[in-house]
């Protein structure tokens, strides 16, 4: 290996390095499956690839650019049929710029940094032409910029300040892993489509030249036409054009519609002519003769039509269609490795997908005036429709590891198969326009959302079918689609976690129409059935007390829970650069299947809580609240079952999963009855199937209940405590057999915080302090005198019983001191029966 190994190799262990411990995880997202999301695999190692580096930093006018993980200085890193921007240097041997540290493999390039515009690597042949579009585009002196241009390699600083959200083309002038000669062969013309072929000549800010060659359908004529693809108005101000036929391009710029995207396919052949003619004064014989040519098929026939002022001289819209059949099975397998995508593992997918369809592409032929010729120069981009009926049955087994929120999109490619295309004239322009079908998966913006690393494996598939019939254009779809859902059978779920992460994955097929080629304008409609998971773990005890006996229980639970959703997808693109992404339908959101994975008794965090007092007095009713734990990730209403114990019929209830909902009951007999709450389902469709059971003591004394509060939230050093629905002010909700702090109160005086409000009747501020005993059964508290006592006994002298009606009010209030949350704690009132003494 040469120079650039060793001092690649040696340089590397100084550099700091992403990490890569996403490497090492084995297991994966819980609900890519039931539509097959499958990520590409690696390009393949037959197409050359080019090394490119990315920013890693810009402080002011100074831009700092290297590798990264992607980066790889042997044998390059992306295929060269990938569109990217070269960097581009131009040295002068400036002086390097105060405040920042360089060594051998940091370097400062002395002098500045630019990018190109976006070329296809297959279109740089050797350094000396990546050399000329620098110098082309830039200036003379520029040239493309060097691994080794900072003294040493790796990555080096320049002036300039470059975009953060591209990659760029770098050359290495000592390894094979340049576009020009790293392993490998140039991408290969699409074999599907045999009668068109298109690769990039020249490219420039915001245009291109294309040389196009292809056979036409209806004669079966060879045509070799080169085109300036021009992007907007920017290419259009950049490119080469002659200016009368820029000035009809940018009249057409200014009256289309505000936010939609253009781009122009110009003949190379007829802006020469146009050009000569300018030249000339008049206009030339070649060009009066490509304006008289008519496309029988799409234009008028008569000799007459280029001339001005008999037939006007305006557009031509020309629309065509063609039906197509396409079915395929979809057998793959994808080893998942992404340090960016945050998740690693295995995706084998299987399915068939069958459409029976017909694509129509409209285009527009462009011309204009000049002198008295009517000039066809080119064509336009209108609208791709798709219209027919689709089954697509996508089954996968998933494995692999979220690790954290994704914090944008992320899409693969899974396989994009050629359906059918047309190549005609358009008065003397040869257009070629097709439909290809992309397959792809991936997750959008902030679709996955994790607390915790995880794993899970899941398999199992559905069906998508149904018609649809959409119109896209540059800005936007419209149109309508009937898709109904199939479940084929779904498959145990395994997976371990501690917290939560809720994957949000797609698989999408799409129907795409494009002119010319996908990189100059296309427009396109895509069914994406989403699959949506939630894998909830939990192990502790800061879960609730369920049965009621004053303790946290600990518990564990492994949940995994699986909805789908049904999307209409519009996306549209001109030169690569104006890409749009909107949703057209969205449907509502279904549940699948909700699975408890661990085994023997399954999730105990699970289980419901049973709220109200253990001793009760028989021929009462008594009022217990059926809720679900804190811990329970969902709020989904609950549906719960109460047994009472006694022989009599179940009590079904429904309500909040966190705040619960009453059912009450009066024994009638003394005894021990055991009391069996069961959470049933909920609202979302979950299955729970879990228990609680407590016993209850019925006696034939009335037990004095004692009213309790809770902790309801802090802010900062300052509690907020008060009632919620177990409380009762009036008669006491508590058995004073229970053991429970007492809330004392040390009232001076003192000041409100700032910051917060307050209101005097039931949520004020006691200004004061608040603590809380050690547990204490009420039945020791036999006046309020005694429990005053204790508070000051326990915190000293000015410390008493906390009241009901401290803050001004009652039922809630605010104090300064940070207190437990884990036990209710008992609280007096001056004027209701409510306390353990009375």
């Amino acid at each position: 290996m040469s120079t650039c190994k060793r001092t690649h190799e040696g340089v590397a262990r100084q550099l700091p390095r992403t990490s890569r411990w996403w490497r090492k995880l084995a297991v994966a997202p819980a609900c890519l499956t039931l539509l097959g999301l499958a990520m590409a695999e690696p390009a393949s190692a037959a197409i050359r690839h080019g090394l490119t580096w990315r920013v890693l930093e810009q402080q002011g006018a100074y831009v700092h650019v290297g590798r990264d993980d992607i980066t790889n200085a042997y044998q390059g890193d992306t295929t060269v049929d990938q569109m990217l921007p070269i960097l581009c240097v131009y040295k002068d041997g400036r002086a390097a710029p105060g405040g920042i540290n360089f060594d051998y493999s940091n370097g400062w390039v002395q002098g500045a940094l630019q990018l190109s515009a976006p070329i296809t690597g297959s279109a740089l042949a050797s350094q000396a032409q990546a050399d000329g579009i620098c110098a082309s585009q830039l200036g003379a002196g520029w040239r493309m910029a060097e691994f080794h241009d900072g003294g040493g390699g790796w990555s080096y600083w320049g002036s300039g300040q470059l975009p953060t959200d591209t990659r760029f083309w770098v050359a290495i002038n000592d390894q094979p892993a340049n576009p020009w000669n790293s392993a490998g062969d140039p991408p290969p013309v699409d074999p599907q489509d045999p009668n068109y072929n298109q690769q990039t000549v020249q490219t420039g800010a915001g245009w291109k030249l294309v040389q196009t060659a292809g056979t036409l359908d209806d004669t079966g004529a060879a045509f070799n036409e080169q085109f300036y693809q021009v992007d907007g108005a920017a290419g259009l101000t950049a490119s080469p054009l002659p200016q009368q036929l820029k000035d009809a391009i940018a009249a057409d710029i200014a009256a289309t519609p505000a936010g939609e995207a253009v781009s122009y396919s110009v003949s190379k052949t007829i802006a020469d002519e146009v050009a000569l003619s300018a030249m000339q004064g008049s206009p030339t014989q070649r060009l009066i003769d490509l304006s008289a040519q008519a496309d029988s098929a799409s234009m008028m026939a008569s000799s007459n039509v280029s001339r001005m002022g008999i037939l006007g001289c305006g557009d031509k819209d020309i629309t065509k269609n063609k039906a197509f059949n396409w079915g395929s099975p979809i057998n793959s397998n994808y080893n998942l490795g992404d340090a960016n995508s945050g998740f690693t593992g295995n995706v084998s997918l299987s399915g068939t997908a069958n459409v029976n369809a017909t694509g129509e592409i409209q285009i527009t032929l462009k011309r204009t005036g000049i002198w008295f010729v009517c000039v066809p120069y080119g064509v336009k981009f209108r609208y791709a429709r798709v219209n027919g009926t689709a089954k697509i049955d996508q089954g996968a087994t998933v494995s692999g590891s979220i690790t954290y929120a994704n914090p944008k999109a992320w899409e693969w490619p899974i396989a994009k198969p050629f359906l059918f295309s047309i190549n005609f004239m358009a008065g003397p322009i040869p257009v070629h326009i097709g439909f290809n079908l992309p397959i792809t998966a991936g997750f959008d913006k902030k679709g996955i959302t994790a607390t915790v690393t995880g794993s899970v494996t899941y398999s199992g598939r559905r069906m998508v079918s149904g018609y649809f019939d959409y119109n896209c254009t540059s800005s936007g779809c419209s149109g309508s689609s009937q898709l109904d859902t199939t479940d084929l059978g779904t498959q145990p779920v395994t997976a371990s976690v501690s917290g939560r992460f809720q994957p949000s994955l797609y698989a999408q097929v799409a129907f795409r129409g494009y002119l010319y080629s996908d990189s100059f304008a296309y427009a396109q409609v895509g069914i994406r059935p989403y699959i949506m998971g939630d894998l909830w773990g939990y192990y502790g005890n800061n879960c609730g007390d369920a049965d009621g006996d004053g303790t946290f229980e600990t518990v564990d639970a492994l949940t995994f829970d699986l909805d789908w959703q049904l999307k209409v997808t519009g996306q549209a693109d001109t030169f690569i650069t104006k890409e749009w992404r909107k949703d057209i339908y969205t449907s509502p959101r279904w549940h699948v299947q909700f699975w408890d994975l661990l085994g023997g008794a399954g999730s105990r965090a699970v289980t419901p809580m049973a709220v109200g007092p253990a001793i009760v007095p028989a021929g009462t009713a008594q009022t217990y609240t059926a809720k679900m734990r804190s811990c329970w990730p969902y709020a989904d209403n609950v549906n719960f079952s109460v047994d009472w114990g006694d022989g009599s019929a179940a009590q079904a209830v429904s309500g909040p999963a966190a705040t619960g909902v009453n059912a009450a009951h009066t024994w009638a007999a003394t005894g021990s009855p055991l009391l069996r709450l069961t959470a049933l389902s909920d609202a979302h469709g979950r299955n729970l199937g879990k228990a609680t059971q407590r016993t209850v003591t019925v006696n034939n004394a009335h037990v004095h209940l004692g009213l309790t509060w809770k902790l309801i939230g802090t802010n900062g050093s300052y509690s907020h405590v008060g009632i919620d629905s177990t409380s009762n002010p009036y008669q006491g909700d508590t058995n004073p057999a229970t053991a429970l702090p007492v809330l004392c109160l040390r009232q001076d005086g003192r000041a409100a915080p700032p910051g917060m409000t307050f209101d005097p009747y039931n949520n004020g501020w006691a200004k004061g302090e608040i603590r809380l005993t050690a547990p204490v059964q009420g039945l020791s508290l036999t006046s309020r005198a005694v429990a005053d006592n204790l508070c000051a006994s326990t915190f000293g002298s000015g410390f008493r019983m906390g009241e009901f009606h401290d803050g001004g009010g009652g039922w809630t209030w605010w104090a300064q001191g940070v207190i437990s949350g884990a036990n209710r704690f008992w609280v007096a009132i001056n004027d209701q029966p409510a306390n353990p003494w009375n």
